[in-house]
């Protein structure tokens, strides 16, 4: 009987995709909270967190699909929907700038913004005609996720918008994203498309780049034009970087056919790391509020070894 159910939970839900130990202990009640789905309470992993109640986040969760999942194991912790194909917004700046960053790029290199870097959609940051390091167009693409300056970048590495975006498909090929699809770089196309546990695969690599990291915690970024009296200051997207939470890094996404987006790496108070995608939150301070109890109840209710 045990083993029936398991097998009818896991056809469902295909919930792990490591290697787990057959050892498993099994609340089934614990599968269903508000029609949220949660992992096995029980399937060990060497060195993964352990569950220590059953105790429900209290809260419920708006976003069409989430996950959140133990840095160091791979450990799925909780999770709703994460194969449902989606919207991915700006999220795909990310995948952007991974493919950029294979490019070895020379930070000191001067790119002039051009009228054909221009997208509709967005505020725009940076404007043509300006001369603009290629560190500063990064990190304009990833605090405040600048359309005009992620295309310009893209220009830098020699790339034809088509030849990058068939960089982007490989990689996602590479990182068995088998669910995600891009269309161009900025996210504006709501033809990019991929799924909880994709993005969870993406965020992965992307927050194992210091460069990324270092652009996607920072709360505000300035920078000035090269050729012009000008300098700016630009505001971090993701409001959670002023928040209690200790956010390693983190992008922000939306359209209307996404919804909102957030993916996270977060870290405890016991130095334990959590990867966290919120896609399709039904507004801006949803996604935020929901990263954070989701956050949250995952420090609470699981400990580390």
């Amino acid at each position: 009987m045990l083993l029936s159910i398991l097998a009818n939970l896991v056809g469902l839900y295909s919930l792990v995709t490591l290697p787990v130990a057959t050892n498993f202990t099994i609340d089934v009640s614990d599968f269903y909270n508000n029609g949220q789905i949660k992992l096995l309470e029980s399937a060990y992993i060497k060195d993964a967190p352990y569950k220590i109640n059953n105790n429900s986040m209290g809260m419920e969760v708006t976003a069409s699909s989430a996950m959140i999942i133990d840095k160091k194991t791979g450990t799925v912790l909780w999770q709703k929907n994460p194969e449902q194909v989606r919207s991915l917004a700006s999220l795909t700046k990310l995948m952007s700038a991974l493919v950029f960053l294979d490019h070895k790029p020379l930070w000191d290199t001067e790119v002039t913004i051009q009228r054909s870097d221009y997208r509709e959609g967005g505020r725009i940051r940076v404007y043509a005609g300006e001369k603009i390091k290629v560190s500063d167009l990064f990190n304009a693409s990833l605090v405040a996720s600048s359309n005009n300056a992620t295309m310009a970048l893209i220009r830098s590495t020699g790339l034809t918008e088509e030849e990058f975006v068939a960089e982007m498909n490989a990689k996602a090929k590479s990182l068995e994203m088998l669910k995600s699809h891009f269309v161009e770089p900025t996210g504006l196309d709501p033809e990019n498309i991929s799924t909880a546990q994709d993005v969870s695969r993406l965020i992965k690599a992307a927050f194992n780049q210091p460069a990324i990291i270092s652009a996607t915690n920072k709360e505000e970024f300035q920078f000035s034009v090269i050729n012009a009296p000008r300098s700016y200051t630009l505001e971090n997207t993701n409001k959670l970087l002023s928040s209690y939470l200790n956010i390693k890094a983190g992008k922000t996404g939306f359209l209307d056919e996404a919804g909102y987006c957030l993916a996270s790496l977060i870290k405890g108070d016991a130095g334990e790391e959590i990867y966290l995608v919120v896609l399709g939150s039904e507004s801006e301070p949803s996604r935020f509020q929901e990263t954070k109890a989701l956050a949250q109840w995952a420090f609470d209710n699981y400990v580390w070894n």
